[in-house]
């Protein structure tokens, strides 16, 4: 079941399959489960503040340290951080642990006053100071964004579930990460895929208008090399070409949700420094939901972002869940002795 408690999740092998051809893989996906911080969440960190027990509930500052790799075994990772934030793309044949693109999750109120959060816990203090590149602001990051107050995360492979608090606000999110592992199905368990299972629930007295959006840059970009946004039912890819010379630099990697009133914004705004972030920001600050296509022939796009509007109900939930795949299918790693 996914993590809604209102009706089940989409199957498994029927995840694994929409995942699977989205990115030109061949084989059957897997679903969720009910999400397990809707019980941890609720009891009381009894242990000293640096202290926690093994294998259980991660709050504070042991989220700050917590990088849950998804991912099909051998097929590359993504890490779903105890905070919510995604990192340690590693899709290129190689590990990338240091690679944190500007991709995030975001939930907009649209009521009389819009407001919108990041869907993640506080960013942590060892991300913001020291790093190269920490007096310049971190360009390209989306550390300056509003986010939760409080973040807590459960493991429970290949489950990972992060829940977010923020007394401001009358929605409640949680995120259940999880990969495609089924025991003895080799073929399935070693997909180049990940999904994302966001929960929404409204604690408040009124209804509540909003807008799920995932946003993302072209992380898949390299250099020079030719790049583009494309379009695919239900969500976008990001795509990268390669020289003739070079053919294991092409890559692509896509995002998609199954519910009917997703539209995708193919098209971020063209500019530099923190232009296409701002720009893609505003958008989701003001409840925006529009279909943008790609751009013409020739030209490019930054990124994209998908929304889904909905509504919730007092006491409503809803479960939104977004399938990752990628595909990089050229490598230039070699074994054995080097010819040259």
């Amino acid at each position: 079941m996914a993590m809604s408690d209102q009706k089940p999740g989409m199957p498994r092998r029927d995840f694994l399959k929409l995942s699977a051809l989205t990115a030109g893989a061949v084989g059957g996906l897997g679903a969720g489960c009910t999400s397990p911080t809707q019980k941890a969440s609720a009891q009381k960190e009894s242990l000293p503040h640096n202290h926690r027990e093994y294998n259980g509930h991660y709050t504070g500052e042991f989220v700050n340290q917590v990088a849950y790799p998804m991912g099909g075994i051998g097929a590359g990772m993504i890490c779903l951080e105890g905070t919510g934030a995604l990192s340690h793309f590693s899709l290129r044949n190689h590990p990338d642990v240091f690679n944190e693109p500007c991709t995030f999750a975001a939930l907009a109120l649209t009521g009389a006053k819009p407001t919108a959060r990041v869907l993640e816990g506080p960013v942590p203090a060892r991300k913001i100071f020291g790093l190269p590149g920490s007096g310049m602001g971190f360009g390209g990051t989306t550390y300056g964004l509003p986010r939760f107050k409080k973040a807590s995360f459960d493991a429970r492979f290949p489950f990972g579930a992060v829940h977010l608090a923020d007394d401001e606000w009358p929605v409640e999110a949680a995120l259940m990460g999880w990969s495609p592992f089924e025991p003895g199905d080799a073929d399935n368990a070693c997909l180049p895929v990940a999904a994302l299972e966001y929960r929404f629930t409204n604690r408040g007295s009124q209804r509540q208008d909003a807008v799920f959006s995932f946003n993302s840059k072209n992380f898949m970009a390299l250099g020079g090399n030719p790049q583009a946004v494309r379009p695919v039912e239900g969500g976008f890819i990001l795509w990268c070409g390669s020289p003739a010379e070079r053919p294991w630099e092409e890559g692509a990697f896509s995002v998609t949700v199954s519910d009917p009133e997703v539209k995708v914004n193919h098209t971020w705004f063209r500019g530099g420094w923190f232009d296409p972030l701002t720009m893609a920001w505003r958008d989701v600050a003001k409840g925006a939901c529009f279909e943008a296509p790609p751009p013409s022939h020739g030209t490019f796009s930054p990124g994209a972002t998908l929304f889904v509007p909905f509504q919730l109900a007092p006491g409503e939930s809803k479960t939104i869940i977004v399938r990752l795949a990628w595909f990089v299918g050229q490598t230039n790693m070699r074994e054995g002795k080097d010819p040259a």
